[in-house]
């Protein structure tokens, strides 16, 4: 699922954008990281923004990565 949510966004991002970059990477994978974490049965805001953030930094590292290797 989470696979499905990051890969549309981030398409999506670019059809809009008209560019692939590392800040589709941390929109998508904020807005992954945030829907994750609603998920969760007793889910706070603090979670929400901690797995929104983490979200972010991960796919944007891999993006950033993925160009240098």
């Amino acid at each position: 699922v989470a696979a499905g949510i990051y890969s549309g966004l981030t398409y999506g991002l670019k059809e809009a954008r008209g560019a692939h970059d590392w800040k589709n990477s941390a929109v998508a994978g904020a807005i992954t990281g945030a829907t994750l974490a609603l998920t969760l049965e007793d889910s706070t805001h603090e979670q929400v923004v901690q797995c929104a953030i983490t979200g972010a930094a991960i796919s944007t590292a891999a993006n950033l990565f993925k160009g240098i290797f």
